[in-house]
């Protein structure tokens, strides 16, 4: 197992996890941009990322969840309390 951040602060939160074959993209604060970039710089293409789990609803957090998950498919993992929260930000998810 293995783990690296790709950024932390006001701007925007995201770690990325990898076990065997999977990788889990913790939060997503940044822009698909930003995120692909950030991922870029660990070598990981962001179809890679097999699911996104995102811990609470704050933008920081949250504010790049939404195209992110619907760019790539994936699924997302998170608490019930936290996708109401969240729901406004995530906009519609992938089924």
């Amino acid at each position: 197992m293995r783990f690296a951040s790709l950024g932390s602060g006001s701007r925007g939160n995201a770690t990325l996890l990898q076990s065997g074959g999977t990788l889990l993209l913790i939060d997503c604060g940044f822009g698909l941009r930003e995120a692909g970039r950030r991922l870029a710089r660990l070598g990981v293409s962001p179809g890679e990322v097999s699911a996104l789990l995102l811990t609470h609803e704050h933008g920081d957090h949250a504010g790049g969840c939404g195209p992110f998950l619907r760019r790539h498919r994936l699924t997302l993992h998170a608490t019930g309390g936290t996708l109401r929260a969240a729901a406004g930000a995530l906009g519609e998810l992938p089924g």
